[in-house]
């Protein structure tokens, strides 16, 4: 229907200030296409329609798209059109309960497709794009799409929202402190190397293997990136957190990487940004264990906006920054 009102008005205003002149008995007739509109939009609007159904439909890989902020920003990518590509971690059933869930919420012919297995590794990443490949290969109809948008969400705390971390120790663990210190007098460095991988490894190898399958909008293509960062890993308003020493030393290689990846490909009208979410109400925040009512004197502290922010907020921003008008930002 939307299509239908779109082809009309675009008809109309094509057609409405353009005459036809007739010379008949030394006197110029002139007749309105206007007066021609009925039929004209009888003829031209089912085929624009068909047309858009067949259109190639963009697709958004979001990593950890399945629950928390990644869900958010599926849900509002999904209903902005795009088809999906979501991975998870372990808990399968509580993807595709989400999937189904969107399926169903948005309808028409909305794909989504989900891929398991800890994104730190690498053959997690290969089997990610094997089913990307798979949905962007052309078929008989024509309708499979292509990459448009790469959002690299996923994440966890050690030991505490996610359920393989290597056997690593859920321990806070700082710079300066002597906690990375074992035993021995020798610096662990495995707690530091997975945050590294997964944040930051791979940020780069998801953008390096996106980036050969968007193209470039000189042939049609291009698109857009974004990682999620978090507000622990620089120095701004919050400060840098010690406790999140471990996985901000690998978000920093995503913030700094993706700082190079937007000059780099900018001329291919792919832009590449970091969102650093405020404090944001996910299952995340429940795990923590705090005392009843510590999230909300966590935001009057430290939030100006004394309000927390929901993950349909995060999508929200992500899909600015996936539109033509935020094209134009990048690199921040």
């Amino acid at each position: 229907l939307a299509n239908y009102i779109r082809v009309i008005r675009r008809a109309y205003n094509l057609i409405s200030n353009v005459q036809l002149s007739f010379g008949s008995l030394g006197h110029d007739h002139k007749m309105h296409y206007s007066h021609f509109l009925p039929l004209l939009c009888l003829v031209v609007s089912p085929l624009h329609l068909a047309v858009t159904a067949l259109r190639p439909k963009p697709i958004a890989l979001v990593t950890g798209g399945t629950r928390g902020i990644g869900s958010g920003i599926a849900r509002v990518l999904a209903e902005d059109g795009y088809d999906l590509l979501l991975t998870y971690n372990t808990d399968k059933d509580a993807a595709d309960e989400f999937a189904a869930s969107l399926a169903h919420d948005i309808g028409g012919e909305l794909r989504v497709k989900c891929v398991g297995g800890d994104i730190s590794l690498g053959s997690t990443r290969d089997e990610i794009f094997e089913a990307l490949d798979s949905m962007t290969e052309a078929s008989d109809d024509g309708c499979d799409g292509r990459l448009a948008v790469l959002v690299h969400n996923a994440g966890q705390i050690v030991g505490l929202t996610s359920e393989n971390s290597e056997g690593i120790q859920a321990k806070a663990l700082s710079f300066g402190d002597g906690s990375l210190v074992d035993k021995e007098g020798r610096t662990d460095f495995d707690a530091m190397h997975y945050y590294r991988r997964l944040y930051g490894e791979a940020f780069v190898d998801l953008c390096e293997r996106s980036l050969l399958r968007m193209g470039s909008s000189q042939d049609g293509g291009g698109g857009s990136i974004v990682g999620i960062s978090s507000p622990g890993v620089n120095s701004h308003y919050y400060g840098p957190d010690w406790t999140y020493s471990m996985a901000g030393s690998g978000k920093c290689l995503m913030e700094y990487s993706m700082r190079i990846y937007a000059v780099k490909v900018a001329a291919r009208g792919i832009n590449v940004n970091v969102i650093v979410p405020g404090i944001t109400k996910t299952e995340a925040w429940s795990r923590l264990g705090m005392e009843d009512g510590w999230e909300e004197r966590l935001v009057q502290k430290r939030v100006p906006m004394k309000k927390m922010i929901s993950p349909r907020d995060i999508g929200n921003a992500v899909k600015f920054l996936c539109s033509e008008s935020g094209k134009l930002l990048t690199g921040l």
